[in-house]
């Protein structure tokens, strides 16, 4: 049993009998792991006692790694742009297959021969195609400065945030200085890509409101949101197409990143689960009979009917989780608050930072048996009539959706603050997986690549590659 293991083991027992336990860290100091029960009723506290966004954005190093403050201080791009785009996923589907269909020809290749690709660069490209079809639109979610100026700013931004938490406190400015020199160098090679593009809209949208039917009718992707709600503010300032840009940017930065992990972490279970379970096979034969029922053409219908992939994504989020301590709030109040400690309350004081033990509660025995392998089929189940059932006879129904966080299961985020964006990265994750298994086989290894252990992060390993090749259909 490695340490790892008995550390987990400990944890685990502190949550069975609900105590808090104090752990170190390297950037944030002492934190304080909570139950779920005990986080559940803090969570009902007010922000000017215990404080969720301001702790995101010291995470992430904002000061230094955002270029214009104001897309922290004012981020309306946070809810308007996933709240707006969800409603929209029957009309976002095809620009979205239309793109990743370039990018897996591209990136995964089209020959029927065994062919090696790299996980992350691969799926990085995919996920960063089609989430764009949806943020900007054509022709930029296919320009390839474009995407690469997305990639190098995503590496500077959470690389630059982990080095500067990593640095003692007394040089952090020093450090984040230097970060906010790179992060400005890719932010700066972005909007000068964006910049031709923003202006045109811009013109555009501020001409139209003075035409016949007063507005612009087309559809409205996520940088026309922001032009919209900058244009509202009347407030010339918020029309600066830097600042536009930098809205884009952050919102790339927040949804590519956890998008590609969330598909190179399932890519990895489906790969190096034993081929006789024939957990591939399932959920290609899942993927099949829904593309044959949408007339051999993906839309949203067709998509919301893959349970058993929805359950596979779930399971490979809860099995590999993006960080072993999670849902960090910070205590904000002057006074402190005070939390249970068996019998007895204890003060937390002012900038002490409470979190939820995630990786020990996914890996729960008791809660999920052989809680640490991959089951795609844990949250289905299974019935044997109705026209939907799959050529074998059987019809997979969803126990609990991906996008549904729970006291168990916290892959994006909890039930009081989930991600606003979960339901369009599922829609892609799904859309992405089905053409996957549709057009491509994927050779089985056995050598599982391990995440890394960076802070309370799961990193997962960007060099891991495994062998694809086309499908004769």
């Amino acid at each position: 049993m490695n340490y790892e293991m008995v550390i987990s083991m400990l944890r685990i027992e502190f949550i069975k009998r609900d105590l808090p336990y104090l752990i170190p860290t390297m950037d944030r100091g002492p934190v304080i792991v909570l139950p779920t029960e005990q986080m559940k009723v803090l969570e009902k506290l007010p922000d000017d006692q215990l404080d969720v966004f301001s702790t995101l954005q010291e995470q992430i190093q904002a000061r230094y790694t955002i270029r214009d403050q104001r897309v922290v201080l004012d981020p309306y791009h946070r809810y308007l742009i996933p709240s707006q785009l969800t409603r929209k996923l029957d009309t976002l589907t095809g620009p979205m297959l239309t793109e990743l269909e370039d990018a897996f020809k591209s990136s995964w290749g089209t020959d029927s021969k065994w062919t090696e690709v790299t996980i992350w660069k691969a799926c990085f490209h995919v996920v960063a195609r089609a989430a764009n079809s949806a943020l900007c639109g054509s022709p930029l979610c296919s320009d390839e400065k474009y995407l690469a100026s997305l990639e190098g700013q995503s590496v500077a931004l959470f690389g630059g945030a982990m080095l500067i938490n990593i640095t003692p406190k007394l040089l952090r400015p020093v450090m984040g200085y230097l970060v906010k020199l790179w992060c400005a160098y890719y932010a700066r090679k972005f909007t000068k890509i964006c910049a031709p593009y923003v202006e045109a809209r811009i013109r555009e949208t501020i001409h139209s409101k003075f035409q016949v039917g007063n507005g612009n009718k087309s559809e409205k992707d996520a940088l026309q949101l922001i032009i919209d709600e900058a244009i509202s503010r009347d407030d010339d300032t918020q029309l600066s197409v830097q600042l536009i840009s930098d809205r884009l940017l952050i919102t790339n930065n927040v949804s590519l990143h956890g998008t590609t992990s969330t598909l190179h972490n399932l890519i990895s279970s489906l790969v190096t689960s034993d081929p006789s379970l024939g957990y591939i096979e399932a959920l290609r034969q899942e993927c099949d009979k829904a593309l044959s029922d949408a007339g051999g053409t993906w839309n949203s219908e067709a998509i919301r009917k893959l349970k058993l992939v929805d359950s596979a994504i779930r399971d490979s989020m809860r099995v590999a989780p993006f960080a072993s301590i999670a849902m960090a709030r910070a205590v904000v109040d002057p006074s402190g608050i005070s939390i249970e400690n068996g019998k007895s309350r204890v003060l937390v004081p002012q900038g002490t930072i409470l979190a939820l033990p995630m990786e020990s509660i996914h890996c729960d025995e008791t809660i999920y048996p052989d809680a640490r392998q991959f089951d795609p089929f844990r949250f289905v189940k299974t019935k044997s009539e109705g026209s939907d059932s799959t050529s074998d006879g059987l019809r997979y129904e969803t126990i609990k959706p991906t996008t549904t966080p729970d006291d168990h299961f916290f892959g994006f985020g909890t039930s009081k603050n989930p991600c606003p964006g979960r339901f369009l990265a599922v829609h892609e994750i799904k859309l992405i997986v089905a053409y996957l298994l549709t057009n491509y086989d994927i050779e089985y290894t056995e050598a599982r690549p391990q995440l890394t252990d960076l802070l309370a992060m799961k990193i997962p390993d960007m060099k891991t590659v495994i062998r694809v090749r086309k499908r004769c259909i």
